[in-house]
């Protein structure tokens, strides 16, 4: 250890019911390293994070965490045996997993015996990249408080869109500087920001500009098509990233929120329906005692106009799609609560299954949808039933979490509506109560993948995909797994279906949910049927891109 101090960090014990000898506890330790040097790294903070077991059992402490020493090495010891992820994150430094290929991948999973400790366990961390600028207007001359976003392509939904991976606004020179970025292509977007005081202060009956400053795009121009990618690499710090502001045709959006409450703030947000920044906001401090708001600067397009109101646990919310050509005026926004959704999780077989477990949660359909407020979502009581309140007119997909090991859902319907596939929809109003059947007979794989020379490959992404095509747009029809160090893995709780089994070298999240991505290796795929309380085996050959 090189007479270095190691500092160790332990997080709070969960109730150990069973506690386990100290003979039978394991450890780790190893050295945290710059990737691009090949420096110690001190101070990095390591996380030991228990995977594929219950945490709300209180049977086992779930984290562990530790510090790199001035000579970027760390222990962590008294941990139970398990299958752990290790990650470490630090100042200057991308957060980074053990074994992954790189930021924001999965790694490798670490399986420790009891009594077992593991030596050498290295991290090569990448260093951040760093983009700075200055933001001028038509003149050339400095722009204070405009915000800066740098943005990078990420699956979703098996989709690719853009999303913020970082920000800043800019000082009375002008200058900005966006930190923390990981190695990638990344667009930057400015937009002037006017002030909530500026908008308080206009008069509204002025004439709206024929022109005002919109987004403006790097290296110059507001229209997306026309954006540079800026290639940042481990540890790079670009300077002199400079973007002028850009003035265009815009106009005025004025409306009326109805009914708002005398004792809540309301919101209310203009944004293109398919982009990712707000066209412009207005909080209480802009709407009159009447309850009118007014967006200038709008560039004609169609946009989704969302209001809310929230006071603690009550919220209102209303929303409509408006087609911008001219200045609009008296757009009427109608504050209203959400819906009850009332449901019950119904078990088959033996009596005495814990649904309590279980965790029922709404997510929009549609990818990229903007909420005001949290998903709505319910902890299961012991008798199955569950209720959620403020579920607002919308498509949702319905996610049910912590079922209990060996079953998996059978069939979910809405009234008299099958929802499992289609989800839920209450975009015309509720049509519950929603019945959530779960059933034993979940399967299970376990297998390992190889590489071309039939060596283990561990922190490969093993995906199970559904063959049935009306099952892919749901995120819960797959189920993914990453190999250890000896190339192993486990895919457990498989609902009963046809699937294709694949491993590959370096995968991006999500996808797979992308059928183009995956059509070229469709002949790698091991075609996998799972039946109730199947227990399949499956031996995987590495597909590198």
């Amino acid at each position: 250890m090189n007479g270095l101090p190691i500092f160790l960090v332990s997080a709070a014990l969960f109730a150990q019911q069973n506690p386990t000898k100290p003979d039978d506890l394991s450890g780790i330790e190893g050295q945290v390293t710059n990737a691009v040097t090949g420096a110690p790294v001190k101070k990095a903070d390591l996380l030991l994070q228990l995977i594929g077991r219950r945490s709300n059992t209180g049977a086992q402490q779930t984290t562990y965490s530790a510090t790199s020493d001035a000579g970027g090495r760390f222990t962590i010891v008294d941990v139970e045996r398990g299958k752990y992820r290790l990650t470490a994150s630090g100042n200057g430094f991308v957060r980074f997993t053990y074994g992954a290929r790189g930021p924001d991948r999965p790694g490798t999973t670490i399986s420790l015996d009891a009594g077992q400790h593991l030596k050498e366990l290295n991290l090569r961390v990448t260093p951040q990249g760093v983009i700075t600028g200055r933001i001028v207007d038509e003149d050339g001359d400095p722009v204070a408080g405009v915000s800066v976003q740098a943005q990078s392509y990420r699956r979703n939904e098996g989709g690719k869109q853009l999303f913020p991976a970082g920000s800043a606004s800019t000082n009375d020179l002008g200058e900005y500087r966006i930190f923390g970025l990981a190695p990638g292509q990344y667009y930057l977007n400015a937009t002037y920001n006017q002030s909530s005081y500026e908008a308080m202060q206009r008069d509204r009956s002025a004439k709206a500009p024929a022109e005002s400053y919109v987004p403006s795009y790097y290296p110059r121009g507001i229209d997306f098509a026309a954006a540079a990618a800026i290639e940042v690499a481990p540890g790079a710090e670009l300077r002199g990233i400079n973007i002028p502001l850009s003035k265009a045709h815009t106009v005025r959006v004025r409306g009326h929120v109805e009914d708002v409450p005398a004792t809540q703030n309301v919101s209310v947000m203009l944004t293109a329906r398919d982009a990712a920044g707000w066209a412009g906001i207005a909080n209480r401090r802009n709407l009159d005692p009447q309850g009118n708001f007014e967006f200038r600067g709008v560039r004609p397009g169609e946009y989704l106009l969302l209001a809310t109101s929230t006071d603690g646990e009550r919220r209102l919310e209303g929303r409509q799609v408006i087609s911008v050509g001219d200045n609009m005026e008296n757009v009427i926004v109608s504050l209203r609560p959400g819906m009850d959704l009332a449901g019950q999780i119904k078990a088959e077989g033996a009596d005495g299954t814990n649904l309590a477990s279980i965790f029922v949660s709404l997510e929009p359909y549609e990818p990229g949808t903007a909420r005001f407020s949290p998903a709505p979502h319910d902890q299961v009581k012991e008798d199955g039933t569950f209720a959620m309140t403020q579920v607002f007119e919308e498509h949702y997909h319905i996610h049910v979490g912590n079922i209990p090991d060996g079953y998996y859902v059978k069939s979910m319907r809405a009234g008299d509506q099958d929802v499992l596939d289609s989800g839920l929809d209450v975009t015309s109003g509720a049509i519950g109560p929603l019945i959530v059947t779960v059933a034993p007979g979940a399967g299970d794989i376990e297998g390992t993948a190889q590489n071309d020379k039939q060596e283990p490959a561990a922190g490969a992404s093993v995906v199970l995909i559904p063959s049935d095509a009306k099952r892919r747009g749901r995120r819960d029809a797959y189920y993914t797994a990453t190999t250890g160090q000896g190339g192993r893995f486990t895919v457990k709780g498989i609902d009963p279906g046809d699937y294709k089994l694949y491993a590959w070298d370096d995968l991006e999240s999500g996808a797979y949910m992308d059928a183009g991505f995956v059509k070229p290796f469709e002949s790698r795929g091991v075609p996998m049927s799972i039946h109730e309380n199947s227990r399949e085996t499956a031996q995987l050959t590495l597909i590198v891109q």
